[in-house]
């Protein structure tokens, strides 16, 4: 029998640290007790993860984050490949 609700949305963990150190934006999970660092796409992601923000759309509010000749060439792809990195992690609920 197939489930009939919706694929669940991206959705940080609430226990997460997120910070701006400097130039830097880090991640703090303090059940592992690990820090992360991330670039401004990653932190931008994280920023969007809220549990009711898909992933394209997620792609287009961070598309419209760059100057348009610094957009990065493949926005989806990075998008996806920060939540694939933050569930790998454990820092998605």
């Amino acid at each position: 029998m197939g489930s009939s609700e919706a694929p669940k949305l991206p959705t940080a963990r609430e226990n997460v640290v997120f910070r701006q150190l400097g130039d830097e934006w880090v991640l703090y999970d303090p059940s592992a007790n690990k820090l992360h660092v991330l670039n401004l796409t990653a932190a931008l992601v994280w920023a969007h993860l809220n549990g009711e923000t898909a992933t394209p759309d997620i792609a287009e509010a961070i598309q419209g984050a760059f100057v348009p000749s610094d957009v990065p060439s493949d926005v989806v792809a990075d998008v996806e490949l920060a939540i694939s990195t933050f569930r790998t992690e454990g820092l998605l609920a």
